[in-house]
């Protein structure tokens, strides 16, 4: 028998996971379906879906593209409430591996499906070690940021759930992304505690002036309270700006930066599916801001018309996560940017995303080799953002005859 599990007994076992979660109640599914939901690249799930339990997490993950129904068995089941009773799944010969934890053999899967209550006590013991070992990795990678710079230290208060304590730090900090940073976490526009009051987008675009996004985030808060100078006057400021800063995965960012103080895979990997959750809790999508501006009847002003456009181009351009770059090109295409000064097509987008999503959650699983692989992903998307990741995972253009 093969000591490596290959990777469609690995699919079958991620799916009888779900399956088994999803029937008991065990918060195994919560937490795979919470990482594949932003693995995936699409929109971070609200905090209220993260923290629903495992069904609506899983539902969120399952949204994400239809491509992650198609790629990913377990994904699908969970999500649609079809597909194969748990009776009828096979159990891999090699059995379970959870890294850090322990393996788990192919007749205990089978009484884990035989006796749901004693599935579920099993479930919750390993799901209690997981936390355990994921919390103490956490403290490690947050002590080594708390040592660093400004955005480090950021970041390490946030990974600690003091949300406060990172906008005090913000708010005396010239760092721009240690500010959007805090400013994201306080929800946005800032409020909910006394130094998140204390933040606002408007600063954020002082320390930062060639950056779209914080225009974007004071075009929204001018929507909300119906100022429609204050939005034309963001959406202006906004089209001029050269550069769309990253606006997704920046925790990721800061504790792969540190990743080597976690050699043990479990460890590391344990802990990154923490830090990704609390990435996807926080709220984003900054670039969805136009979308309620640049529509309808708001096209018929030619300066704003003109706006919209710049705009879109330059975020479709600049754009360094797969959402943000369809959002932009959806909003290209409602103001009419002409193709050839669209940077992405949609069809190219859907593959890079297809691909991106079949890299991300095909064979992850809960074994030591795909610790390995999440710390190689969050150290790349990191390095080079995820939508130049996906592009790259698509074949090479064949030259035209």
């Amino acid at each position: 028998m093969s000591e490596r599990m290959t990777a469609p007994s690995k699919r079958a076992v991620a799916a009888f996971l779900l399956i088994v979660a999803a029937a008991t109640g065990g918060s195994l599914a919560h937490w795979r379906a919470r990482t594949v939901a932003v693995q995936a690249g699409g929109p971070a799930m609200p905090v209220a879906a993260a923290s629903a339990g495992p069904m609506v997490a899983v539902s969120g993950a399952a949204a994400v593209s239809s491509s992650s129904r198609a790629s990913s068995p377990a994904v699908a089941v969970a999500a649609t409430g079809a597909g194969p009773d748990a009776e009828d799944m096979q159990i891999p010969p090699e059995g379970l591996d959870v890294c850090g934890v322990r393996r788990v053999p192919a007749n205990e899967l089978r009484r884990w499906k035989a006796d749901p209550v004693f599935g579920k006590a099993q479930m919750q013991e390993i799901d209690e070690q997981t936390q355990r070992i994921g919390a103490a990795g956490l403290a490690r990678i947050s002590a080594r940021l708390a040592a660093g710079n400004d955005r480090q230290q950021v970041a390490a208060r946030l990974l600690m759930q003091d949300r406060d304590g990172a906008a005090l730090l913000a708010e005396r900090s010239t760092d721009p992304q240690a500010y959007q940073m805090a400013l994201t976490a306080c929800g946005g526009l800032g409020g909910g505690t006394p130094n998140c009051a204390l933040l606002n987008p408007r600063r954020w675009a002082e320390l930062d002036p060639t950056d779209a996004r914080p225009w974007l985030r004071l075009m929204e808060a001018a929507h909300l309270r119906n100022d429609a100078v204050g939005v034309d006057a963001a959406l202006a400021e906004a089209a001029v700006r050269t550069r769309l800063s990253r606006g997704s995965f920046l925790l990721e960012a800061q504790a792969a930066a540190v990743a080597d103080v976690l050699p043990d895979a479990a460890a590391l990997g344990h802990a990154l599916v923490v830090v990704i959750g609390i990435d996807a809790a926080m709220p984003g999508l900054d670039v969805s801001a136009p979308l309620r501006v640049c529509k309808g009847d708001g096209l018929r002003d030619a300066t704003r018309l003109r706006h919209c456009r710049a705009l879109a181009s330059q975020t479709l351009a600049n754009a360094t996560d797969i959402t943000d770059a369809q959002i932009a090109l959806k909003l290209a295409e409602r103001a009419g940017v002409p193709r050839e000064q669209q940077a992405h097509d949609a069809a190219t987008l859907k593959a890079a995303q297809d691909r991106f999503v079949e890299r991300a959650i095909q064979d992850f699983n809960v074994d030591c080799d795909s610790m390995r692989r999440l710390k190689r992903l969050s150290i790349e998307r990191a390095a080079s953002g995820e939508l130049a990741m996906a592009l790259a995972l698509l074949p090479p253009l064949q030259p035209a005859r």
